[in-house]
């Protein structure tokens, strides 16, 4: 149900016109190679035979050493057509030098790179195959507008559609992040139950998982205790395309989080309008989502869902646009919102500093709790994220009951480390 823009008095919507994003070209990023170490370390597939003389070893890449602040990771793919290949991965857009990504000829149509990464990356990745004759285009336009197909590595089971346009990639994840471990589907492991909130006219389409007693976890749950409850925006990415609901329920069972409830928002498809604005979704989950949730809670066959009155243990997440909309919902309703996980915030959209006094005025009138994660290869968004903790932090009154936080990640603009990064997050605020 759209709420009207005219009566907006904490976000009149003439201060509060979102800008376009300005272009420009994508920093060079050295990247590093260690194809010596790496064609001699994972010499063997995992049926003996050499390196490039029978089928793809393993699933996907291989982590072949971890040390410090690095690891080596081990490429390889197939492309008998083609005369050069290169490693696509999410924020490696412009390498430095430009062949850095451009993986290596080694025989029977095999093409193998080792690269030292950070110890905590997390990629969405893909292969992009030139067949033609020349450089590959890659070289001049870069990494992210190849000038050539991409394709998925079908050799690794962790993969995923959530990025933009829904085309299918793998991931590379350094890090062992257990249950919450992206792509991974386990055999014989039961889907959670989901359910559809019902909704009013105009209202977006919101679907739930929750906790329940006798889930692994769950054995000892009363089913009148009320659950803290994560409200998450696109939704459709997360429930259909991620497995997020599947990746709580993994950690309620391993006992990394309480049991608890979940509602994910659909962006639908007026992303732009609704995301990433103070009113639009933002808008809707504070002031009619969060309030009907905690005076109606939820219901599904086997009864009541009750659900917490507790601010700092309802939390709101969002990526990108969702990230703003998170920060957007707890200044609006710090009283029923006390936290938010926010991603890789698109703070371009506004004037620098210009969510300081919003959230500032919030947290005076409730604590509140913000933590602000970016991807260290996606731009200036590490540096955005810094001042905004910065102007949140320097000089707060003795009114301000604020605790904000930023972690910088080994990443792009990416799913591959905010789904993660997420759920480990959730599980400290609520541990």
């Amino acid at each position: 149900m759209p709420l009207p823009a005219s009566d907006d008095l904490l976000f009149p919507a003439a201060l509060w016109q979102p800008r376009p994003r300005s272009g420009g070209p994508e920093e060079p990023l050295p990247i590093t190679r260690r194809d010596e170490l790496g064609i001699e370390t994972a010499a063997a597939s995992a049926d003996g035979s050499p390196l490039g003389a029978g089928p793809a070893f393993g699933e996907g890449p291989r982590v072949i050493s971890r040390g410090g602040d690095t690891a080596l990771v081990h490429f390889r793919h197939a492309a008998r057509a083609a005369t050069a290949v290169a490693l696509q991965a999410n924020g490696w857009w412009r390498p430095e030098p430009r062949e850095a990504c451009d993986l290596r000829p080694t025989g029977n149509g095999w093409w193998e790179g080792t690269f030292e990464v950070p110890a905590d990356w997390r990629a969405t990745y893909g292969y992009v195959e030139h067949e033609e004759d020349g450089d590959p285009p890659w070289w001049e336009s870069g990494l992210k507008d190849p000038g050539a197909p991409v394709v998925s590595d079908l050799s690794n089971p962790r993969r995923h559609r959530a990025a933009r346009g829904g085309a299918q990639r793998a991931v590379i994840c350094v890090p062992d992040d257990g249950p919450f471990t992206p792509g991974l589907v386990r055999d014989g492991e039961p889907s959670p139950l989901l359910h559809t909130l019902a909704t009013r006219e105009g209202e977006p389409v919101t679907r739930w998982w929750a906790s329940r007693p006798g889930d692994p976890g769950c054995e000892d749950l009363d089913p009148s205790a009320p659950l803290p409850l994560l409200i998450v925006t696109d939704g459709l990415q997360h429930v259909d395309q991620l497995g997020t609901p599947s990746r709580l329920r993994r950690g309620v069972a391993a006992g990394i989080l309480p049991p608890l409830a979940a509602v994910f928002v659909e962006s639908g498809p007026s992303r732009n309008e609704v995301l990433g604005v103070p009113g639009g979704h933002a808008r809707w989950i504070a002031e009619q989502l969060a309030p009907r949730l905690r005076e109606e809670g939820l219901r599904d066959s086997t009864g009541d869902v009750p659900l917490t009155d507790q601010a700092s243990r309802t939390i709101v997440t969002g990526s990108s646009f969702g990230g703003l909309t998170a920060l957007f919902a707890v200044a609006r309703a710090p009283q029923l919102i006390g936290t938010a996980i926010a991603q890789s915030v698109s703070l371009w959209r506004y004037e620098e500093g210009a969510l300081v006094e919003p959230l500032r005025r919030a947290a005076r009138q409730h604590p509140l709790r913000l933590r602000l994660h970016a991807g260290r290869f996606e731009g200036t968004m590490p540096a955005r994220a810094a001042a905004l903790l910065d102007g949140l932090t320097a000089g707060a009154g003795t009114d301000d009951r604020l605790d904000a936080t930023l972690a910088v990640h080994s990443g792009g603009h990416d799913w591959a480390w905010w789904q993660p990064m997420m759920l480990q997050e959730l599980a400290a605020l609520l541990r």
